[in-house]
Order: structure tokens, then C-alpha cells, then sequence
């Protein structure tokens, strides 16, 4: 059931488990978790509707490239699933390898280890299994790349889909406006005892539950156990000092345009880089997207001066020259997407600002950056495609300046996807989680959702993020709690 925290007086049921985090990772764990007769606390920081007033603590502050946390994403009940686009694809059997890159190890779990949830993953997203994923183009290059495939779902949005399930649950008290704000740890600091939590009145409460599981998001978990620093001065879980490190991010770079040879063969292609072409060239993996721009689309109160200026600019063939005024494509050309994957670096991190939020928490402070072995897969697989797709008879790619000029900055941006900052590890050197997600060095204390990612990929995460879900929630069903 629901219960707001903004009306309540006092909280004192102790549960199985506490969920912190209503999100796609919260709501699949309390929902398996409920089903096995597990009593679940899920807390929500803000309510079943977007308010500005829990929105806003996403703020923080950026001394990196910005990743704008507080425009993408959402703090309400079913999180950021309320407005994602659906697209879904696992990770490859080859993200698993065991593989160092920049010092770092990868995942000390192999792929037959969430292929057993897959299907599971795929209904919870609304999708049927029996259909896969499936390629939109069947288009071969000649080496290096082969049609990218995936599911679209509908998209699911949590808080829709399970909102009468929470709501009618016996097993499920779900908090709503209840910020965590602390976290305490027993006296020997191998155990977590309670959570602290706090309304928007300034009212707080503990939650008492057996096992504790953080599912707040690659920004904002590590910001959490950051903040909790009246027991360890470092953070909980930081002993190593990973927490917050290796912010990943999925790369959107501009490489260029391309000029095609047949409309229907290329108004719409997306690949994958093969496992032969990143080992040899010892890169990361990319998905690139082709798509054909039919017309100017322009937006807003001004949308006719702005398709007519931007006209004028295609017919007199100076569209580049007035990029600084409005960017946009000429009808056409053709626009390609990029999603790359970002290699973990301890150097791009989110800490702690000196700046306070609401309730008193330091608010996150990003430091992204991108390092030479990400410039080199933008790189190599910009060029790599040009010469592809061009010996394929598609048409030709026009490279951006900066994929073949080292001296000029590559531009990139955001996909929101936050990865790597509670990153899993065998060892406690590397990482935050182990294997089963639990906390390295605290006995009932555990991580889910992307942060925990050791590798990336270039797929987008809510699938493996469902199915590492699932497999935590077997982990956690097989013990007594």
C-alpha cells in the first residue's frame, strides 16, 4: 500500500526488506521480493506525480562536461522509466570478458549469469520473448559492423504498470515522500541498522529492516553514501575511495553526415562494431544510427521565420557557416546517431559539493571526463564506418573536423545513462559491490541499477539493469533473512 510521509507521525514496523528508490530496479526487487512473502519497505523521495519540490534536489554542480541530471531524470514513483524511450538490448557475451582497461578490471560475473532472466526481463518491459530482438535493416558492410538489433517497448512505465500492484499489495509499504537522508551502521560497521528519512516538513523517521537495498541511480546513490558520514568520515562503502568513481556515460557525438546512393536503402540503418574489429583495434563498442532527413522541421513561436531562414541557408549551400546561429540538417542529408561506450576511469567521478540541498545533504558535484582511449574508439570507429559504409555502395560520410584532426576537441553529449559509480568487483580495490551486489565490507547492505555496471557496453541499460535485478532478488529469496 501506499503511505505518504508527509502525513504521517511515526513509522515503527521493522521489515524483511527496505528499498530505497521506486524506480524500474525498486519497484522489480519489491515486486519479487513481495511475491515470496518478504515484507518490503519501498521508499519514495517524491510522489506519484512530478513535483518541482523533489525535482529540484537533483540539482548539482558541474566542474566537468555537464551530464544534466536535473533535466533527465525523474524523482516520482516509477522514476525515470516515466519518460524513457524504450529501447532495450542485453549486453553481448564479449562485455563480460576479463579484460583490464585503464587499470580497472571488468565484471567479475560472466554472461551465462543473467542470460537465465532474460525472458523474465523482457515481460516485465512488455515485450515477447518469442519475437527477440530483431535488426530494422539487413544492410551488410563489408567488415567490422553487422545490423544492430533490439526490442522497443512500449515503453513501460512503472508507475502506471504498478501502481494498483503496490497500492493492493500486503507485502508492500510503499513511502512516498520520504527522502533518505542518513544511513546507520551497527558498532562493529559491518552492519546496516536503519535508514533515515525525512519529508518535506522536516519531519524524520527510521526505517528498521533486515537487509537494505539502494536503487537512487548512478548520481545519486553515490552522493547518498557519501553524505552518510557520521560513522566512516569517508562514506559508507568507500573504504577504497570508489565510490562516485568511474562516472560513465554513453557517448551522442556528432561524427558527421552522409550523402547516400539509394533513399530506401539507407533511410534508416543501425550497427553494431563487431568483437573482432574493437579487440584488434583495442577500442570500446559503438552503435551508430542512419536516418534521412526529409525536411526542415522548425519549433516554437517562431518556427516560420526560422524554416524559412534555415531554407534559404540549404538553397545557398551555407548551412555550415550558420551552425552557431541554429543547428539543424538540410533535407537531404543524412544525420547519423551515435551511442558509444565510455571505458571506466577513476579520474571521472561525482563528489560532494559544498552546496546544500534541502535538506542539508551536500548536493553532487560532477567532474565528467573523457579520456585518450575514448577519444580513439570515437575515433576509429568514425573512420572505420566512412570506409565501410562507402565500400558497401551506401554513399558517403562526411567527417566532422575533429574525427580526423587529433588537435581539435571532440564534441560529444549526454544519453542520461549513469553508469559506473557503485561498480561491481571482485576485488574491493576496484569497486564497490561484489558479485551479488552487496556492499564490499557490510553484511546486509546492497546496490542496484546501473551505477553498479563495470563496463558499459553500447547498449542502453534498463534491460541488464531488470536482470541483474532479478538475479539479486533470487540471491536474496535463497537466503534467511
Amino acid at each position: 500500500m501506499f503511505k505518504d510521509f508527509n502525513l504521517l507521525t511515526n513509522i515503527d514496523t521493522k521489515y524483511d526488506i527496505c528499498i530505497v528508490g521506486s524506480g524500474p530496479a525498486g519497484v522489480t526487487l519489491a515486486s519479487k521480493m513481495a511475491e515470496q512473502g518478504v515484507t518490503v519497505a519501498l521508499l519514495e523521495a517524491g510522489d506519484l506525480e512530478y513535483s518541482e519540490e523533489s525535482q529540484r534536489v537533483y540539482e548539482c554542480e558541474s566542474i566537468g562536461h555537464e551530464a544534466w541530471p536535473r533535466h533527465t531524470r525523474l524523482r516520482y514513483f516509477g522514476g525515470t522509466s516515466n519518460h524513457w524511450s524504450g529501447r532495450c538490448r542485453p549486453f553481448d557475451e564479449s562485455d563480460f570478458y576479463n579484460r583490464s582497461i585503464n587499470g580497472l578490471p571488468g565484471w567479475p560475473i560472466r554472461y551465462d549469469t543473467l542470460e537465465p532472466y532474460l525472458k523474465e526481463a523482457m515481460s516485465i518491459l512488455d515485450l515477447k520473448p518469442e519475437k527477440g530482438f530483431t535488426a530494422i535493416n539487413t544492410n551488410d558492410l563489408k567488415e567490422h559492423f553487422y545490423p544492430d538489433a533490439f526490442a522497443k517497448s512500449p515503453p513501460t512505465r512503472f508507475n502506471s504498470k504498478y501502481i494498483e500492484q503496490v497500492r493492493t499489495s500486503k507485502n508492500i509499504d510503499c513511502y512516498l515522500n520520504a527522502n533518505a537522508t542518513d544511513l546507520t551502521l551497527n558498532e562493529t560497521l559491518e552492519l546496516t541498522e536503519s535508514i533515515e528519512i525525512s519529508n518535506y516538513k522536516g519531519q524524520k523517521n527510521k526505517i528498521l529492516a533486515n537487509r537494505f537495498i539502494l536503487c537512487l541511480g548512478g548520481i545519486e546513490t553515490p552522493r547518498f553514501l557519501l553524505n552518510c558520514n557520521k560513522q566512516v568520515s569517508s562514506g559508507i562503502g568507500n573504504s577504497h575511495e570508489m565510490v562516485g568513481r568511474c562516472f560513465m556515460e554513453h557517448l551522442n557525438v556528432p561524427i558527421g553526415t552522409f550523402l547516400y546512393e539509394d533513399m530506401e536503402r539507407t533511410s534508416s540503418l543501425q550497427f553494431y562494431s563487431d568483437d573482432d574489429f574493437c579487440k584488434s583495434a583495442e577500442i570500446g563498442k559503438s552503435n551508430i544510427t542512419f536516418g534521412i532527413i526529409q525536411k526542415v522541421k522548425s519549433y516554437g513561436r517562431t518556427h516560420a521565420i526560422k524554416t524559412f531562414f534555415k531554407n534559404i541557408a540549404c538553397n545557398m549551400d551555407i548551412d555550415r557557416k550558420v551552425q552557431f546561429i541554429s543547428d539543424f540538417k538540410c533535407p537531404g542529408i543524412g544525420n547519423i546517431g551515435t551511442l558509444i561506450e565510455q571505458s571506466p576511469d577513476i579520474e571521472s567521478r561525482v563528489m560532494l559539493s559544498n552546496q546544500l540541498d534541502s535538506f542539508g545533504l551536500k548536493k553532487a558535484k560532477f567532474d565528467w571526463k573523457i579520456n585518450e582511449f575514448d577519444n580513439k574508439t570515437i575515433r576509429y570507429t568514425a573512420i572505420e564506418m566512412a570506409k565501410q559504409f562507402s565500400l558497401s555502395g551506401l554513399g558517403a560520410i562526411r567527417l566532422a573536423d575533429f574525427i580526423l584532426d587529433n588537435n581539435i576537441d571532440i564534441r560529444y553529449s549526454h544519453h542520461a545513462h549513469h553508469m559506473g559509480t557503485t561498480r561491481m568487483s571482485a576485488d574491493p580495490r576496484f569497486g564497490v559491490v561484489d558479485s551479488n551486489l552487496k556492499v564490499h565490507g557490510i553484511g546486509n547492505l546492497y546496490i542496484a541499477g546501473s551505477g553498479v555496471f563495470s563496463t558499459g557496453g553500447a547498449c542502453n541499460p534498463t534491460m541488464p539493469i531488470i536482470q541483474l535485478c532479478l538475479r539479486l532478488a533470487d540471491h536474496l529469496n535463497s537466503q534467511t533473512i
